[in-house]
């Protein structure tokens, strides 16, 4: 597997208070979740986000690693990057792919998806959603400090894009994380995703998106723009993984990468976002922390 550091310091300006309301409305309902079994540890909120796992070699593994995490930090949720459900999002398999190997987890926290090309590519992508509880894509849930906006790049479009000027000109939290499969950026297999980087990354970098997490390629990636946007690729969750390929067109931007399976935590304490990719061997691939950006948020 590889595995190369690259640049590892993070200094974010601190972002001014946006104004807009947070009241609940019909497509961004109060969803603040909590879990007890999380109380004693320091951070105020935490979530563990992977990518690109049903039914694969390493699902178990990974699945063991995120466990073994949440007994020493704070979990209040899982979340994916999409590509839950191989081949085609057959709803025979979720209990297979989506909660025997995450029991544990799930006993006390939700665990909130995106949705993948092989999730809906034999059209079973509301049954999924409807199977965890969850509205159509796109959607908002809610941690203390951070809101995490759920967007369907399956379909990527100036639709949901004025959706996310929206919701987070509304939004009050610390920390603003975008979430969807198919990524802005990438330098493995599948590499970047025009349509993304056309549409939508305009309003990462200008609304105030401190994180984007994408999967699509199956291994560990991290970009950070000049504005400050950290895109991250948590591909690795258990399916095979993919090769990085140089020369990467984004190498500017590029700060790590890593061919192995892994998940990536995200920890916020105050105005501290703190991001670390884990291996399935429980190894931190790499940690990097930011505070609220400087952005041009609405409001």
């Amino acid at each position: 597997m590889t595995h190369r550091p690259l640049c590892a310091a993070w200094a974010l300006a601190l972002l001014t208070t946006c104004t807009g309301s947070s009241e609940p409305t019909a497509d961004r309902p109060a969803l603040r979740a909590t879990t007890t079994t999380s109380a004693a540890f320091a951070s105020d909120a935490g979530f563990i986000a992977f990518g690109d796992f049903g039914g694969g070699p390493a699902q178990g593994a990974v699945a063991d690693a995120m466990t073994a995490w949440a007994d020493d930090h704070r979990v209040d949720a899982l979340v994916t990057t999409g590509d839950n459900v191989y081949d085609v999002g057959d709803p025979s398999l979720f209990d297979d792919h989506l909660d025997r190997p995450y029991a544990d987890l799930r006993t006390t926290r939700p665990l909130w998806v995106s949705l993948g090309n092989h999730d809906v590519q034999s059209g079973h992508g509301d049954e999924q959603l409807a199977y965890l509880d969850l509205p159509p894509l796109p959607y908002v849930k809610q941690l203390e400090g951070v809101d995490l906006f759920f967007l369907d790049a399956n379909r990527p479009d100036a639709e949901q894009a004025a959706w996310l000027r929206e919701r987070l000109a509304e939004s009050e939290a610390a920390f603003e994380v975008a979430l969807f499969h198919q990524p802005a950026y990438s330098c493995a297999t599948h590499g970047s995703t025009p349509a993304v980087v056309e549409l939508w990354v305009p309003v990462f970098e200008e609304a105030g998106v401190d994180l984007v997490l994408n999967g699509h390629d199956h291994l560990y990636e991290h970009f950070e723009s000049p504005s400050g946007v950290h895109y991250v690729v948590t591909g690795g969750g258990g399916r095979n993984l993919y090769p990085f390929r140089e020369p990467c067109p984004h190498q500017s931007m590029l700060r790590d990468y890593a061919e192995e399976h892994h998940f990536t935590a995200v920890e916020i304490t105050g105005d501290a976002m703190t991001v670390t990719a884990v291996s399935a061997e429980g190894a931190v691939l790499e940690r990097f922390s930011a505070r609220p950006r400087d952005g041009g948020r609405p409001g």
